[in-house]
Order: structure tokens, then C-alpha cells, then sequence
């Protein structure tokens, strides 16, 4: 089966309803794992081959996916289509990986290697879920180690690989990282949350008993830790899977819909919280393990708990010495920064705030920053947002520290602090009119390159800034023309269209309505099935204002990819 061009197989997209019927007649004659080792069509086809029923419980796909191994596109295909393997699968595609993985190129075999590990961790929908077992143990009063260990487990994020996503719909030609493959994610088994656990928790738990728990839960979050670097998703430079599952330590409505190392981490907090009440010395001595890691998050669970008054002025000095220099303004790190230095300078004496301020006054390392963008700049904002919202607290500064805000806002006179409320935040989602990034440097962009400027000026910042989100809410009929340009290439982003339709829900004149519903509507279903969800919220928002043909036309099109979407799930419950 190839393609016109001979450098890549046909697709069904591509292909013609006799090619279809084609493979269909050869597949369905006789030994069909054979026939597609033999044939070897892309696979893509999988889906297809689903749903003309030609694929039976227990059918064995390792061999035609061996035969693949060298295709980055066979690795971006089996990711889309994950949820037809099993363990069962893994066993065999492992062996036969192993064969193989000294000749495959690094990316590739570090792939399916993942691929390989999270087919292996699918679980059946008959097994009953660790915290359905354990959660009335716990509330009848069993604290074992056994309970613990299953506890962190059930807390545990573990991978979970989906379809490549981007803002651009072509993946790279040259993949240097898994991620080039394919979505990795981590992500908590069965929705679990963290006040599920604190709810069952017993708040009176005896403190060895909680600092039991803490120990178990973070060895259980670094081990989860360890897989997310090993993945390439996870890392001490720039933004990481860490930062944006978890936006606050401590309790934050930020933290509302997001999931993978929240949970664990959300509970680790308020058990060790709960244990500084009751043992200052195990309280203590937890900290000094998070102190002490390895990993970004747990510094950041370690600058949550040096808030506490337990820990003393000379400890959270330390620890601010300790911090790499880039943690004090970059990243989510930045969130507990704010938070500590706001509740605990009055008990700091003069010499260990002098330091403190040296320190932010450095700002943010050069090298943190990739090469072309607007370095200085960032660095300014970095400090102006930190001392800036030390001053707005009515915190005492240096003369140096005051100085220096005074220059920084000569030379950004458009400068304004953030809110309080989001102060340590580079990304921040809904409920307020200052909206995290900054679009400066895009004004001239043309319509049809303004999605791909804003996507290339986010990836070259280090401190989350994206300018796409800016311009959709300050200039929405500048963003719909960049995204009309990108259809009549045939493209759809998905998040540069979801970010989009959240900053245009509110929008009052009936025109501008209908002409973005006009434009969802000549979206192809198969693009717009993962832009329904958001398109759906846009409709809910609009329904008074858009035009009856329109409003009708649209909701039936957000309909028919919803249960588009279901069947596919059902689908691929029901073949192994």
C-alpha cells in the first residue's frame, strides 16, 4: 500500500474506497498477524481495521509492529492507537524489542521502550482500583505499613502515552525526543484526588503514623519523579510536566483541574502540615528530606513547609542560599518564592534579608533563556515582580532594593505589579483581566504567520510567557484572521483554537459570533473532534447572540464528534 508520494505509505485517509476494500479481501483470508507482517500497511490503518471487525480478542499485533520499528510515524501511529494493546502485547513486543534496540536509533528505541512500559501498566477494566480496596480499611482504623505502601501506589502518576499534540498539526520531520512521537503525560488511575484522601485520613492520626505515610509518599512521588525525566517530560530546566500539574504547593483555586503530580504532592502538604501541629522534630525531619532532592518539586514542597514558623529564620535562609538561582524566579518554583518571603521577612533580621535581596536583585541567569529572546527584559520582569510584590506587602526593603525598583520602572514605564492573588504565577487560567505573556514583538506579524510567531516566541521563553493567549483576549478578530489563514492551509491547532474560543466567550456583538461559528463549521469533523469540548463551552456562552441557522448547524456538528469520540472509546474497550 503506498502513497503518491513513495517515501510514505497510504493512509486511510489517502486511500480510495477500493483501496479499502482491497486490504479488507486480504486480510480477511486467512491468518490476518501473518498477512499484516507480510503487507505491512502503515498503522494507521489499526482503527480501521477495528472497525470493519477484522480484529478478534487476543489477536497478536507484535509482529507487524516489530517490522516497523525503524518508522518514526509507526511509533506516533501505535501511540494514537494505545488503547488496542494489552500487558499481553508488551511481553511480546519487549522480546522482540530487545533484539533490536542496539540498531534503532536513540529516540526511536527510547520510545518504544515507553510505549512497551505503559502497555505493560494497562489494566483491566474488571480489576477493582487499589483506593476501592484500601479506602474503608483506612477508615476502619488500619494504618500497616501494607495500607501505606498501597496508598502512595494508588497516589503514584504514572505514564500515560496518547497521540502527538501540538499547536502545529505536522509533527517534526526529524524527532530528537520522544515527545516529537508522541503525548506523554502522567496522570493519577481512576480520577483519585487529593481531598478523597484527606477526607479518609484520620486527622488525629498519631504522628509516627503520619510521618510513616510521608515517607512512603515520597518515595513513591520521586520514583514517579525519575520516570518523567527518564520520559524527557520532566526536568530542572524551564517548564516541566511538574509545573504545569501542579501550580501551588500550598491550597490555591489555581490548582483546579489539573491532575498527574497534584494529588500526591497536594496531600504530602496538608499530612505534613498536619504533622508540624503535633511533632515539630518528625516535622523536621521530613523537611530536611525534601530539602534535600533531587527533584524541582520536592525543593518546592520543602519551600512550602519553611513557611511554617516550625522552621527557623536561619533554615529558611538556607535553603534560599541553597536554592539554584534560577528556582528563586523561574518556573512554578516561583509560586513558593512569593509565598515564603511574604510570611516569613518580619522574622528574618537585617543581614539574612540583605542577602536575600542581593540574590533577587541578580535575577534570573542569562543562560536560563534561549538564544534571541529579549534576555534583559525577562530578567528585569523577573525582579521587578518579586521586589515589587515584597514592597506591595508592605515589607521592609534596602535601599538598594528600593533604588533598584525605582530603575526598573524608569526604564518600563508600562510596568504594572501583577494582583497579589497571582503573584508568583507565569501562567495563570481565568477569573481576572491580567492575562499571563506579553504579545510585544508580534504587532507586525502578518495574519497568516501570527500563529506559528507566537508559537516560536512561547517556546523560546523560559518563564512561561505566551503571547497567543495575550492576543486572543486583546485583540480576539486579530487571532480569528490568524486562525482563518491557518484553515486555508488546512490547518486546525488545537490549543491555539482552545485558548481562542476561552478568550472570546464574552464577546457581545452578534458579527463577531457568527463568524467564528462559521469558521468551527468548516472545521473537518476529524480535526474537530479535539476542539468540540472547548467549542461546545464557546457555544454555551454564545447561544444568545449567534444566529438560530448557525447555533443549530454547530450544535449538531459538536454532537456528532462527541459521539464520534465515545464510540471510539467504546471501541477500544472491547479489542485487546
Amino acid at each position: 500500500m503506498t502513497g503518491r508520494d513513495p517515501g510514505k505509505r497510504r493512509t486511510p485517509v489517502d486511500a480510495s474506497e477500493f483501496e479499502r476494500e482491497q486490504l479488507r479481501f486480504l486480510l480477511a483470508r486467512g491468518d490476518l498477524t501473518a498477512t499484516l507482517t507480510e503487507i505491512n500497511p502503515s498503522i494507521a490503518w489499526l482503527p480501521w481495521l477495528s472497525e470493519v471487525k477484522l480484529l478478534q480478542p487476543n489477536t497478536q499485533l507484535a509482529p507487524w509492529i516489530e517490522k516497523n520499528f525503524f518508522d518514526p510515524d509507526s511509533v506516533r501511529d501505535v501511540a494514537a492507537s494505545i488503547h488496542f494493546f494489552n500487558a499481553d502485547t508488551a511481553e511480546v513486543l519487549e522480546s522482540r524489542l530487545n533484539r533490536q534496540s542496539d540498531t534503532l536509533p536513540p529516540v526511536l528505541a527510547q520510545s518504544w521502550r515507553l510505549i512497551v512500559q505503559y502497555m505493560r501498566g494497562a489494566r483491566s477494566d474488571t480489576l477493582t482500583s487499589e483506593w476501592f480496596d484500601i479506602e474503608p480499611r483506612i477508615r476502619k482504623g488500619d494504618r500497616s505499613p501494607e495500607i501505606m505502601e498501597r496508598l502512595a501506589r494508588a497516589l503514584r502518576p504514572k505514564l500515560k502515552i496518547s497521540r502527538y499534540f501540538a499547536w502545529r498539526q505536522e509533527p517534526p520531520k526529524s524527532p530528537k525526543a520522544p515527545t516529537d512521537l508522541m503525548s506523554i503525560e502522567f496522570e493519577v488511575e481512576d480520577g483519585l484526588d487529593e481531598q478523597e484522601v484527606l477526607s479518609t485520613w484520620p486527622v488525629d492520626a498519631q504522628a509516627e503514623v503520619d510521618e510513616k505515610l510521608l515517607e512512603y509518599l515520597t518515595v513513591s512521588v520521586n520514583a514517579a519523579l525519575a520516570n518523567a525525566v527518564d520520559a524527557g517530560v520532566e526536568s530542572d530546566r524551564g517548564y516541566s510536566t511538574s509545573d504545569s500539574d501542579v501550580p501551588s504547593i500550598a491550597a490555591h483555586h489555581q490548582n483546579a483541574h489539573h491532575g498527574g503530580f497534584q494529588p500526591i504532592v497536594r496531600v504530602m502538604a496538608e499530612i505534613w502540615s498536619r504533622l508540624a501541629s503535633k511533632d515539630v522534630s518528625r516535622a523536621l525531619r521530613i523537611y530536611e528530606f525534601w530539602r534535600q532532592s533531587a527533584f524541582r518539586l520536592g525543593r518546592r514542597l520543602a519551600l512550602f513547609a519553611a513557611a511554617n514558623p516550625i522552621v527557623s529564620a536561619s533554615a529558611v535562609t538556607k535553603i534560599l542560599a541553597e536554592l539554584p538561582q534560577s528556582e528563586l524566579f523561574l518556573t512554578s518554583a516561583s509560586v513558593e518564592i512569593h509565598r515564603l518571603l511574604r510570611q516569613r521577612w518580619p522574622d528574618l533580621d537585617t543581614k539574612q534579608r540583605e542577602a536575600i535581596e542581593r540574590r533577587v536583585a541578580e535575577g534570573p541567569p542569562a543562560e536560563a533563556f534561549r538564544e534571541g529572546s529579549s534576555t534583559a527584559r525577562f530578567v528585569d520582569r523577573c525582579r521587578f515582580d518579586l521586589l515589587g510584590d515584597l514592597e506591595r506587602a508592605g515589607l521592609e526593603l534596602t535601599d538598594a532594593s528600593r533604588e533598584l525598583l525605582i530603575e526598573l520602572r524608569k526604564r518600563w514605564p508600562d510596568w504594572e505589579p501583577r494582583p497579589s492573588e497571582q503573584a508568583g504565577f507565569h501562567v495563570w487560567s481565568g477569573g481576572a483581566d491580567w492575562v499571563a505573556g506579553d504579545a510585544k514583538g508580534l504587532e507586525n506579524v502578518p495574519d497568516e504567520l501570527l500563529v506559528a510567531a507566537a508559537q516560536k516566541a512561547a517556546e523560546a521563553d523560559r518563564i512561561g510567557n505566551d503571547p497567543w493567549p495575550v492576543i486572543c483576549e486583546n485583540d480576539p478578530r486579530r487571532a480569528r484572521r490568524a486562525l482563518e489563514a491557518q484553515a486555508t492551509q488546512e490547518l486546525w491547532p488545537v490549543s491555539a483554537w482552545t485558548n481562542f474560543l476561552g478568550a472570546t466567550r464574552k464577546i457581545e456583538a452578534p458579527e463577531d459570533a457568527d463568524a467564528i461559528a462559521r469558521l468551527l463549521l468548516g472545521i473537518p469533523d476529524a480535526s474537530f473532534v479535539e476542539i468540540a469540548s472547548a467549542a461546545s463551552w464557546w457555544l454555551s456562552s454564545t447561544i444568545d447572540i449567534l444566529d438560530d441557522a448557525l447555533l443549530w448547524a454547530l450544535w449538531d456538528k459538536i454532537a456528532v464528534c462527541a459521539r464520534r469520540s465515545v464510540n471510539e472509546v467504546e471501541d477500544a474497550g472491547s479489542v485487546h
